[in-house]
């Protein structure tokens, strides 16, 4: 009886320690490592927002470079003047006299020109204001030959570093009457990089190379090693272990803006709370299994059939989508996100077309299939992210994290495209079906939107199409 017992006693112990094993993998798998990939992919957008940021304010500070340029080359009537210089009506003298003093008006309303050097349609230096120019600028250039603006890689001047800008000037009727060399301060530029974010310069580094040198880095940091790091990549393409390189490449220059990440020090917060937060669920997964080791498969039980209470009460009993009311939960959540972390969303609103004829002529119960067929459809059409569900009897929404306008209107042709070439099988035969789309997305540098004017739209844009021939995808911007 002893050795019975043993045996028993022995068998629970191994069911136990089982089951501990099997409760702590599950925890593992389906709760703290979903959880951890979603926080390291919510803190990488981090990432992706200081590049951005820092490219487009490094873009802004450019163009504006090029609209001073533009100013400075069609001041009507410097240009007149000098025209009448080349054709022989005016000195040298005299159109030095007329344009230095206005192109000076233009260097002291400007803080970011430095300089400016006129020269002839041949490339022949007319006159300076402000910073000289060193010897060879104008060669670079290539002056008799520009055609549109030419920005060059930063220069040394002196004892400072600047921006030049080749640019050159036609009269009204397309003739060259010469050309323009603007000496630009670099400082915002640089200011740019130098500003880490809120973050540690050790931590997520900002710098731009071109032709495969390092031009702007921050100034204080030019021993820190993620420097090396990212010249070693640029020079071979492979990135040292614990780091991540990623970059974009800027209009008009050719310039690459490369964000380093030190992954180590990036990720350490949320590492560290993550490492915590599994201790504690492995100690309190021992104790809980311990305490309800007797009850546990009723627990069990009673935890799917709580699972499966959830699943109807979401969804449309005859799609399986999401019914009407869970899909207001989810776009609210979806719109409340999109909002927060500045990233785009799209929604999907179409119609079933003439489907009441279907329902008149060949029963509801080939409408139901035609439901059905549509909804696997549409299941198999969509990402994984997507979140597909029925507003109305024959009328769907497609809610699309993370989408802009142009990859929400593809998605929504290739939906279109794969409902209009299905062919459904019902009681009453093969019959087949399209669907009038409406699109509408949210710009995450918009203003702020409601989740009812976003329905309001898309709704709008989907009865556009139906009004408009059926069959079709129509685009429509959120009001202002």
């Amino acid at each position: 009886m002893l050795r019975k017992h043993r045996g028993a006693i022995g068998k629970i112990y191994l069911v136990a320690g089982l089951s501990l094993l099997l409760l702590t993998g599950s925890f593992y798998l389906f709760g703290f490592k979903p959880l951890s990939d979603r926080l390291h992919f919510e803190h990488a957008f981090e990432m992706e927002h200081f590049l951005h940021s820092n490219l487009w304010l490094i873009q802004s500070v450019i163009n504006k470079h090029y609209d001073l340029s533009r100013q400075s080359a069609s001041r009507t009537a410097i240009r007149k003047k000098q025209a009448a210089y080349l054709r022989g009506e005016v000195s040298r003298e005299e159109l030095v006299a007329f344009s230095v003093p206005k192109l000076g008006d233009a260097l002291r309303a400007n803080d970011d020109i430095a300089g400016i050097a006129r020269f002839d349609p041949a490339g022949k230096l007319l006159f300076n204001v402000g910073q000289q120019l060193p010897e060879g600028i104008a060669e670079r250039c290539v002056l008799a030959k520009l055609e549109a603006i030419r920005m060059l890689s930063p220069t040394q001047i002196g004892d400072k570093r600047r921006l030049l800008y080749c640019t050159p000037i036609v009269d009204r009727d397309g003739r060259r009457v010469g050309a323009d060399i603007l000496i630009m301060k670099e400082d915002a530029i640089q200011q740019i990089i130098d500003d880490p974010q809120g973050y540690d310069n050790t931590v997520i580094t900002a710098g731009v190379a071109s032709d495969g040198s390092i031009i702007y880095w921050p100034g204080k940091q030019n021993e820190l090693p993620a420097r090396g790091v990212l010249e070693n990549f640029i020079k071979t393409g492979a990135t040292q272990g614990g780091y991540l390189i990623i970059s974009k490449e800027m209009k008009n220059n050719g310039w690459l803006l490369y964000t380093v990440v030190n992954e180590e020090l990036f990720f350490a917060d949320i590492n560290r709370q993550l490492m915590l937060l599994l201790s504690v669920i492995v100690g309190v997964a021992i104790l809980l299994f311990v305490l309800t080791m007797v009850v546990l498969q009723p627990i069990i039980r009673t935890l799917l059939k709580e699972q499966q209470l959830f699943e109807q009460s979401h969804r449309d009993g005859l799609t399986g989508l999401y019914n009407h009311t869970y899909m207001q939960e989810l776009l609210d959540r979806e719109l409340s996100r999109a909002q927060r972390h500045k990233r785009p969303l799209s929604i999907l609103m179409f119609d079933l077309d003439h489907f009441k004829h279907i329902n008149d002529t060949y029963g509801h119960l080939a409408g139901d299939d035609m439901l059905q067929n549509i909804a696997r459809v549409v299941q198999r059409s969509a990402r994984k992210e997507d979140m597909a569900a029925r507003y109305g009897v024959e009328e769907f929404m497609l809610i699309l994290p993370e989408t802009d306008k142009e990859e929400a209107s593809i998605m929504a042709e290739r939906l279109r495209s794969d409902v209009a070439s299905t062919r459904i099988a019902t009681d009453a035969g093969e019959l087949g079906i399209t669907i009038s789309i409406g699109v509408v997305s949210y710009d995450s540098y918009g203003s702020e939107i409601t989740k009812r004017n976003i329905i309001r739209t898309a709704d709008k844009a989907m009865y556009i199409s139906k009004n408009g021939g059926r069959n079709r995808v129509t685009v429509v911007d959120l009001p202002a």
